[in-house]
């Protein structure tokens, strides 16, 4: 096993730790290396992973829960191995070391950052619409993101675009660093609004995209990049 990849089975298994014991945690992460390795993005699959996870060991009710520790445990392990292998410097030279070496880390995982106005506009959309399907039941807003995270992981975008969709649902914000070609975040969107519609109703469903529109439109954001073209057929 490569050392990249042991850090990242290291990340996943602390992750683990936070639903399940020890031992299970080690056997569960085994699992994961052995299936990353022919990934293209160690973010792939992981709502899969986690829903196998939960269900094998008998923890319903906590895949969101699991889901969200792995993320953010992949997203910030090479940022922290940097800082672990940093030398040890001056006193006063610490401070200035640790934040451009930070900020080197961030770019070459992440890449430069970009805020197209389509992406812009796109993420108060959709946290406004997840937003009005939990006010309408909370249940119903968990099992939504359940829903996206599923499609997300199959859609045929690039691992980094698909991560920035992922990090949005699961933590209400993202950064942009890669942009999306015409028409592929109206698919997610479409998806979206069927689903809403299967399970709510064709008058939830044109209530709630009714209700986010008019919440988005209004700001900097959706004057730059309207929330109705999302929907425009």
């Amino acid at each position: 096993m490569s050392p990249d990849l042991q850090r990242k089975k290291q990340a996943i298994h602390h992750a683990l730790c936070t639903v399940l014991t020890e031992e299970e945690a080690e056997r569960a992460a085994n699992s994961w290396a052995e299936s990353i390795s022919t990934s293209t993005s160690v973010f792939n699959g992981l709502n899969v992973f986690a829903r196998k996870v939960c269900e094998n060991y008998g923890k319903d009710g906590r895949q969101r829960e699991l889901l969200l520790a792995m993320n953010r445990a992949l997203i910030t392990r090479d940022t922290s191995q940097v800082e672990r292998t940093v030398p040890a410097a001056a006193p006063e030279a610490v401070p200035v070391r640790a934040v451009k070496i930070e900020a080197v880390s961030v770019e070459s995982l992440l890449g430069r950052e970009m805020n197209t106005p389509e992406f812009t506009s796109f993420q108060p959309l959709l946290l406004a619409l997840l937003g009005e399907l939990n006010r309408l039941d909370a249940k119903m807003g968990g099992l939504c993101r359940e829903f996206l995270l599923g499609v997300v992981d199959n859609l045929p975008w690039s691992p980094a675009q698909q991560d920035q969709v992922v990090r949005l649902i699961n933590t209400g914000a993202t950064m942009q660093t890669r942009p999306y070609r015409a028409g592929q975040l109206k698919t997610l969107m479409h998806h979206l609004t069927v689903w809403i519609q299967e399970k709510l109703g064709n008058e939830i469903v044109e209530d709630v995209v009714r209700d986010a529109i008019k919440a988005v439109a209004i700001t900097e954001a959706g004057m730059a990049y309207s929330p109705r073209e999302f929907f425009a057929k």
